[in-house]
This record gives C-alpha cells, structure tokens and sequence, in this order.
C-alpha cells in the first residue's frame, strides 16, 4: 500500500522537496525556527556596504539559514552566487568561482534577457555559460582590490541584487587566507560595490574565523545560531507529514524533538525514514505512529556520516558492556555542560533501566569521563573552561547521534529539565550552553515518569 496514493517513485521525489536531510534549506517555507535571524539578516543587508556572517556549532542549520536568506535577498533576475569553502580553494580560486558563476548561471528568470551577455577585464573575456580558465583569472588577482575591481564588473551584468553565499568559509584552512577575505569585505563597502556576501562557518566567534582584522568587522552583521527550539522542530514535522496527508502521534513527535537535540539534520532524517517506513503498512497509514518511528530511527542511524558515528564506535565497541551505559549517561538532559555529578545519577538511571551487570561507583565513572577526553576513546568530551568536574561534548552534534543511539536500544534520554528564569544573551565565549531549547511548561514526557517512579522505588 502507499500513503495516499503515492507511489515509490513520487514519494521519493517529494520527499525530496520537502525534507532536506541532504541539502540546505532554500525556502522559507521549509525553514523553521529562524524568523528573527532572517528579520535580522534582511535588515542588515539593506544597509549600504553590509554583508552577514553567520557561524555557530556543526549542523545546528547555518547553511540552510544562509541559503534561505540569499534566495530571500536574489531579485528574480537570478540565482544566488553560491561558492563552498572547500580544503585546497585560496581566496583567488573562490572570487575565479564567483565571477564564472555570475554568468554561467541561468539568465531565465530575466525579465529583460538579453542574446549576448558579457564583460570584459584585463583582457579576460566571460559570456553566458561559458568558464574561464580558473588559472586566468587568479594570474589577475594580485591584490585585494583587484579582486574588488572585478567584482564590481560582475556586479553590473548579474542582477539587480546579486549576493554571493560562500558556505563552509572555516573549511579554507590558512587564516592568511581568511582575513583576506576580511579584507575585501572591507573593500566592497568602502567603495560600494553593488553586491552583497552572506558568510557561513562552524565557530564560536567571528575572530576565531576571520582573524584580527578589526576594521572590517564594521561591514558585518554576525548571527550566531544555535539549536532549534522545541516547536521548530515539532514543525518540521507535523508540516512534512500533512504534505503526504497524514499525521503525526504527538508523543513520537515529541520523542523526535528530544532525540535531535535541537539539529536539524536529524530532525529531518528521522521524518524521512518515517515516511518511508510508512509505505511499507499493509494498509494505507493515516498516522506515524511509534513503529514508523522505531524503524525509522534505526534506518536514520545506519545512514549517518561515518565520521559522526567513529568517537561513538571508538568509546563504546570491543569495550566493557558498562561504557555503553556510561556514554549514554553524557548525552542525558538538556544542558551542554553538564557536571559529573549530574551524569552519575544518569548513568545509575541508566543502568538500573537496563538491569546491567556491572555498576561503576562515582570513583571510577569519575575516571572514565578523563579517559573519554582522549583520543583512543574518541575524544567524545572536553572539559569546559575554568569549571572543575564540568565536560560538554568536542563534536556538539555528536550528542544527537548518541542520543538516537540510546533510543533505538530503548532507554529514552529526557529533554525535561527545570525552567530557568529567562536570561539575556551572552557573547559566545562566556555562554554555558543552550538555555532557549527547554521543553515548555505543562509538557509531560513519558521517561520522566518513568524517572520519578524510579525515585518512588527507591524511597
């Protein structure tokens, strides 16, 4: 049977519009929980000379904000300019990118399309859908304002409001390279060059990504992202399962937000494998419920970047059954940093749940939390600065995957801790975690219970 008529084929293709498990968001329509960060960036991008920079954790959805506001702020007469950050690109190769991409995109959407698009500079000859030679190009751009004479030529002939989005910026590796980059940012607003930059990066500061090139941080807006709140993710949800005609058991719904600790990636990851779960029902499904869900968090799992799943493999395989317990014990609760006192009661509850053989005392789990900082462990923790006993995860997305991990073999971290009165923001380098993502007043999750009875057992 299908879901509401779908077929294999068509679900797949409509899957793939409305979830992205593989690709950033580009419509607003599809992008949850970032109203006040677009607000923002839309503003800033209205001011002459001002670009955007935004960086927070891995996968917490920076390029999808990224994307979805450059499609925002793109008039009709174009795309976006689009360039990665990949290893081996120099801030040379990417403005070659750019410039070859302000024309080989398609002018289809141009209201007024013209037969021969075109420029010229220094010699070099671009027109519609045709590269230039990368080489060529860079063997020109000796200097900074080079690089800003060029662009405000390919300004003139790609839209009306052309931006250019360089995702992953922190994966060029030279910060030499990076405050190149800051400096032409400088450049552009200075001589108002008609075109703006929207800059994506996983850190914690806009110094640890651009360097000490404070004049032109003047040019820039930064958002710092953090992860989704509670009903964002709940949404994201809900509004992919009634695109197929179907709804969601509030509970699973719930599980789900708890499970993806806020990142998008697996919010969406988990949906997807949901519904084609469902088209496998022996009848037509008119509910994802808890056995769509089950299957599709073990699909979700075994389809994850190798690369999140290795700390996890390193901590837990060929080891001590009780590690498995411990680790799980780490991704417990809604705060980042957690103390280890904290993770103990975790990890009792944990173990208790699962009648485990072994039992480590506070002494010895206190060791396995060092020993998880290493390397041979999977460098799975770090300390937090200038808070003895305290650790959060190296790998913030890491926590999510360990989180699934628990899930599918039954034990339901929670996601419910105490309201704390609302606080204001702080700079990156002072915050303690994410304090916006609680579970709202009221909400009663099914492990809690299952909390407190322990408590009552063993009064």
């Amino acid at each position: 049977m299908t879901i509401a008529g779908y077929t294999k084929q068509t679900l797949g293709e409509r899957i793939g519009q409305v979830l992205s498990s593989a690709h950033p968001v580009r419509s607003i329509e599809y992008l949850k929980g970032r109203d006040s960060e677009l607000e923002t960036i839309e503003r800033a991008l209205y001011a002459p000379g001002r670009s955007v920079f935004i960086y927070g954790d891995r996968g917490v959805g920076k390029s999808s904000l990224g994307a979805t506001a450059a499609y925002q702020w793109q008039t009709a007469d174009n795309k976006p300019i689009v360039v990665g950050g990949p290893q081996d690109d120099t801030f040379e190769s990417v403005i070659a990118n750019i410039a070859n991409q302000a024309l080989g995109l398609s002018r289809a959407y141009s209201v007024k399309k013209q037969s021969n698009v075109g420029f010229e500079w220094r010699g070099i000859k671009w027109s519609e859908g045709r590269e230039t030679s990368t080489k060529e190009i860079t063997a020109q751009l000796k200097t900074i304002g080079d690089a800003a004479d060029l662009l405000a030529e390919v300004a003139k002939v790609h839209s009306e409001r052309p931006v250019v989005l360089i995702d992953e910026f922190d994966a060029i590796p030279s910060a030499e390279e990076r405050n190149r980059f800051a400096g032409l940012l400088k450049a552009v607003g200075d001589r108002d060059i008609n075109v703006k930059f929207i800059l994506t990066g996983v850190g914690s500061s806009l110094e640890e990504l651009l360097g000490a090139h404070q004049s032109a941080y003047r040019q820039l807006t930064t958002i710092e992202v953090n992860r989704l709140g509670w009903e964002a993710r709940r949404e994201i949800v809900v509004q992919a399962a009634q695109e197929f005609g179907v709804d969601v058991d509030d509970n699973v719904n719930w599980r789900i937000a708890i499970v993806s600790d806020g990142f998008p990636y697996y919010v969406h990851l988990v949906t997807e494998h949901m519904l084609w779960q469902a088209l496998d029902d022996d009848v037509d499904c008119q509910v994802l419920g808890t056995e769509h869900y089950q299957l599709g968090l073990r699909k979700a799992i075994q389809e994850i970047n190798v690369q999140l799943k290795l700390p996890y493999e390193k901590a837990v395989l060929h080891r001590a059954a009780e590690w498995e317990d411990l680790v799980w014990s780490t991704a417990d609760g809604d705060n980042l940093w957690r103390q280890t006192s904290d993770m103990y009661r975790s990890y009792e509850l944990i173990s208790g749940r699962r009648k485990s053989e072994k039992v480590l005392d506070s002494k010895h789990f206190s060791e396995a939390m060092r020993r998880l900082k290493s390397d041979s462990y999977g460098a799975v923790l770090e300390s937090v600065p200038q808070r003895p006993g305290w650790y959060t995860y190296k790998e913030k997305m890491l926590r999510g995957y360990v989180r699934m991990q628990a899930e599918a073999c039954g034990i339901e971290l929670s996601g419910e801790m105490p309201l704390q009165r609302q606080r204001m923001h702080v700079q990156a380098s002072v915050r303690s975690g994410y304090h916006e993502s609680r579970v709202p007043r009221g909400v009663r999750l099914r492990d809690e219970k299952r909390k407190r009875d322990d408590d009552s057992e063993s009064d």
